[in-house]
């Protein structure tokens, strides 16, 4: 009995030895990840930070390779409590070089040796200060740690039209070019290659992704080393003499919730890069030996408002994704290299691709004033598609070529005047308002159908889009969005006439009546956002029958 006691007590001091052991490591991991910042380990897996930066370096050769450290910046921006980023960034030119202790790469033992010495450094001094501190010498895997898998929620910040204006009027950028007066020489430059240097030419401002790629190339950055050295660069300066500027922060700019806090300016002035108002879309004017009799030879050309889309799009990579050159100087008519073999036919047409006129306007009927009735629509082929609607400009009847590009531009905008005719609504007395819908009622009443406001409310919800009232181009096309394989009438057939009682649906894939009112009426509301009457709330449109 003696014994078993003694036993039970040794196996109880064992325990509580453990138990503090693990309480004490504990507490050091907490102390580690910066108490109630995101901790490391297992516990990260459900961890979610728009901060973290991959320190990976390069193998040494038959060295053994530690896994990266992920590395959270914005946690380590709040522990410098205000203090600039030259606590662990280097300035070259009076700009800061995003690169930690350092203002390029070297070999791989002597950046890492740069991580080790000033980053354990630190921690330890402020160790010793009695503050939260990161992990210590000897602490490898706190750093190196493969099992730790936080989640990035990173997103690209889109610096679109308000936020370019933003910065383009501000009072406080000022450019190292002689830019007369402008603020675009702050940001925009070009790379002379005899002179390896940058430098400012007005009227050429082009966008940054165009040079600065995803990597580095032999002759610029890649675009997030870029991005954040004029950026984040720019905004601590103004930071260092208090002036109130952007974030510095990673989550300011790419956290989607702080993204929302970015001030959107409703009426930003258009955009000045000498770029025309209207554009005759017609590359084989240019083509050598072009003459009146080879022109009969070509699709009839399109007169494209410039001006009306700048304003419908983010900025000019929305269409122009590689240069602002025109579309033809890459996307010939039987394809190239710089243009990555995409033949001008396909770079305006193929709906797959979004940057395509096609795909752009495919893109645009998705959005839920046009959705409910494009949704249900069956796609027309291609060679269904009325190819005049946007080729109409006749150009065989110009005496010389090339046109200049003053007098395509006449052409284009005087198509567009006659094309820009506002089509008056369909009359009251032409619709119905009200149609009951009781041939299949059984369980049910008939619903009471509101026809007249039901299009009135969807010819409201379409007035201000050009783009509705170009291709529509007929007052009848809206009706089409459920009547939608009878020709465009003020009396068309009604559903029954191809739908049939029976639920069962035909061998062509018609549903039967029951499932073609349900499914036109539900899936439109969904589309378009309506939430009243719910798909749910059969009463809301047809009474029970008692």
């Amino acid at each position: 009995m003696t014994k078993k006691v003694s036993f039970q007590r040794r196996a109880g001091i064992l325990l509580v030895v453990f138990l503090f052991i693990a309480f004490a490591g504990l507490i050091r991991a907490n102390s580690l990840t910066g108490g109630n910042n995101p901790p490391i380990g297992e516990d990260a897996r459900e961890m979610s930070t728009p901060d973290i930066i991959m320190i990976d370096l390069p193998a040494i050769p038959g060295g053994e390779q530690m896994p990266a450290v992920r590395f959270f910046h914005d946690r380590h921006t709040d522990a410098l409590k205000g203090k600039s980023c030259n606590e662990c960034h280097l300035k070259k030119d009076q700009s800061y070089i995003f690169k930690f202790k350092r203002t390029k790469d070297s070999d791989t033992e002597t950046d890492m040796d740069i991580y080790h010495t000033n980053c354990i450094s630190c921690h330890t001094n402020e160790d010793k200060a009695g503050n939260t501190a990161g992990p210590l010498n000897g602490d490898c895997r706190s750093c190196h740690d493969s099992k730790s898998e936080p989640i990035s929620t990173w997103v690209p910040i889109n610096f679109d039209k308000s936020l370019h204006y933003r910065h383009e009027s501000s009072g406080y950028l000022l450019s190292k070019f002689n830019t007369e007066g402008v603020n675009c020489g702050a940001c925009h430059h070009e790379y002379d290659k005899a002179t390896e240097k940058i430098f400012y030419k007005k009227g050429n401002e082009e966008s940054c992704y165009y040079c600065h790629k995803p990597t580095a190339t032999k002759e610029a950055s890649a675009i997030r080393t870029a991005s954040h050295q004029s950026c984040v660069g720019c905004h601590q300066q103004l930071i260092d003499v208090s002036e109130k500027t952007g974030p510095i922060k990673c989550a300011g700019c790419h956290e989607k919730t702080e993204q929302k806090k970015i001030k959107v300016l409703k009426e930003v002035p258009r955009l000045k890069r000498n770029q025309p108002d209207t554009v005759l879309l017609a590359s084989w004017t240019l083509l050598p030996g072009t003459t009146t009799e080879s022109a009969k030879k070509y699709m009839k050309s399109v007169a494209f408002n410039h001006k009306t889309h700048e304003s419908n799009t983010a900025n000019c990579r929305s269409c122009h994704h590689d240069t602002l050159k025109r579309c033809g100087d890459c996307h010939t008519e039987t394809g190239k290299k710089e243009g990555g073999y995409v033949r001008l036919e396909q770079s305006m047409h193929d709906k797959d691709l979004e940057k395509s006129c096609a795909g752009c306007h495919r893109v645009q009927q998705e959005a839920s004033n046009c959705a409910g009735c494009h949704e249900m629509i069956a796609e027309k082929s291609f060679r269904e598609t009325a190819c005049d609607k946007c080729h109409s400009v006749d150009l065989t009847g110009e005496k010389v070529f090339p046109i200049v590009k003053e007098t395509k531009e006449i052409l284009a905008r005087q198509e567009l005047i006659a094309t820009q005719v506002a089509l008056p609504p369909v009359p009251d007395k032409l619709i119905p308002q009200e149609v009951t819908i009781d041939i299949i009622k059984d369980k049910y009443e008939g619903a009471k159908f509101p026809h007249r406001m039901i299009l009135r409310k969807l010819e409201d919800r379409i007035k201000d889009s050009r783009m509705a009232g170009f291709f529509h181009g007929d007052n009848l096309t809206l009706c089409a969005g459920c009547h939608h394989n009878s020709p465009a009438s003020t009396q068309p057939p009604k559903c029954a006439s191809c739908h049939g009682k029976t639920i069962k649906a035909a061998n062509d894939g018609r549903p039967g009546l029951m499932g073609a009112y349900h499914v036109q009426c539900i899936t439109c509301h969904q589309k378009m956002n309506i939430e009243k009457p719910a798909a749910t709330d059969c009463t809301s449109c047809h009474k029970k029958r008692i």
